[in-house]
C-alpha cells in the first residue's frame, strides 16, 4: 500500500499519527484512525488471569507495541479537522488513499498493514543509542525518555495540568527541605517546558516556585494563571495577570 506523509516525514516519525482515507464514493468525506507506537513493551500475559491464558494463546511483549484505535477508520468532519487536531497534538498525518467505507474487513486489513509499516519506519529511525550518546543526551536534556514521549502526546490543557502538579510537588520539596526532590522536579518541569510555547515563561515560573517565600508562591500562582489564559487565548486576562506580576516583582523581596 502507498502511504504518504501530509505532516511529518519518513526521516523522523513521531511514533503517533493520524491515518486517514477518503471515501471512494465522496472524496470530500474523510475517515480516520489513530496509530500509536508504545515507548514501553508490554508483556500482556503477565496481566491475564490464569483461566484466560488458554484463550489468549502466546502473546509476547511485541504484540501490543503498536496499535490503532479505532481498529477501522471512522468518519470525521473533514480534512480541516484532521489538520487542526494534528497541529494541536503535534501528530504525524498519513494519507492512505481511498477506501470503500462499507467494506470493514478490507479496512481492518489496510489499517493493520499501515501499523506494521509505520512501526517499522519508527523503529528504523529510533535505533538504540550507544552508551556514550545516552550519557550526552542525559546531560543535554535531563529526564529525556518516556515522559518526553508522553508530553508529546498530551493536549495543551493536559500539559498545563501536569505543570500544575509538578509545581505543587516542587513547593512541597522546597518547604520540606528535600533538595534532591526539588532538583529532580525542576529538571522534570524543564523537560515539560520544551513542549510548551516559549512565551509561557516556564523558567520564571520555576524560579518563583522554588524560592520558598510567600511572594514567590504568589508569583508562581500568577505565572500558572498566565499559562492557562494564554492557552485559552484570553489576552485581556493575560494583561491583567502580567500587571500583577510586575507589581509583585517591583514591591516584593522575590529575586532580590
Amino acid at each position: 500500500m502507498d502511504l504518504t506523509f501530509d505532516r511529518g516525514s519518513q526521516e523522523s516519525p513521531k511514533g503517533h499519527t493520524i491515518l486517514y482515507f477518503r471515501s471512494i464514493d465522496d472524496p470530500d468525506q474523510c475517515w480516520a484512525t489513530y496509530i500509536v507506537i508504545l515507548p514501553i513493551l508490554v508483556d500482556v500475559s503477565k496481566y491475564v488471569p490464569p483461566f484466560l491464558m488458554n484463550q489468549m494463546g502466546e502473546i509476547g511483549p511485541t504484540d501490543l507495541s503498536a496499535f490503532a484505535f479505532p481498529p477501522a477508520p471512522e468518519q470525521v468532519s473533514g480534512y480541516g479537522y484532521i489538520e487542526e487536531l494534528a497541529s494541536g497534538r503535534d501528530d504525524d498525518v498519513l494519507y492512505g488513499g481511498t477506501m470503500n467505507t462499507t467494506d470493514i474487513s478490507s479496512a481492518l486489513m489496510v489499517v493493520n498493514e499501515a501499523i506494521t509499516w509505520y512501526a517499522e519506519l519508527y523503529a528504523d529511525n529510533t535505533a538504540p543509542k550507544t552508551e556514550l550518546e545516552l550519557e550526552e543526551s542525559d546531560e543535554a536534556l535531563p529526564g529525556f525518555g518516556v515522559n518526553e514521549v508522553l508530553y508529546d502526546l498530551m493536549s495543551d490543557n493536559d500539559k498545563l495540568g501536569e505543570l500544575t502538579r509538578q509545581v505543587g510537588r516542587l513547593r512541597d520539596a522546597v518547604n520540606t527541605g528535600d533538595q534532591g526532590l526539588a532538583r529532580e522536579t525542576q529538571e522534570e518541569i524543564a523537560v515539560l517546558g520544551h513542549h510548551l510555547p516559549e512565551n509561557h515563561q516556564i523558567a520564571e515560573l520555576v524560579e518563583a516556585a522554588g524560592s520558598g517565600d510567600e511572594i514567590g508562591a504568589k508569583l508562581a500562582d500568577l505565572y500558572l494563571q498566565r499559562c492557562f489564559h494564554l492557552i485559552s487565548e484570553e489576552y485581556v486576562k493575560v494583561g491583567e495577570v502580567e500587571s500583577e506580576i510586575r507589581l509583585l516583582e517591583a514591591g516584593g523581596s522575590f529575586g532580590q
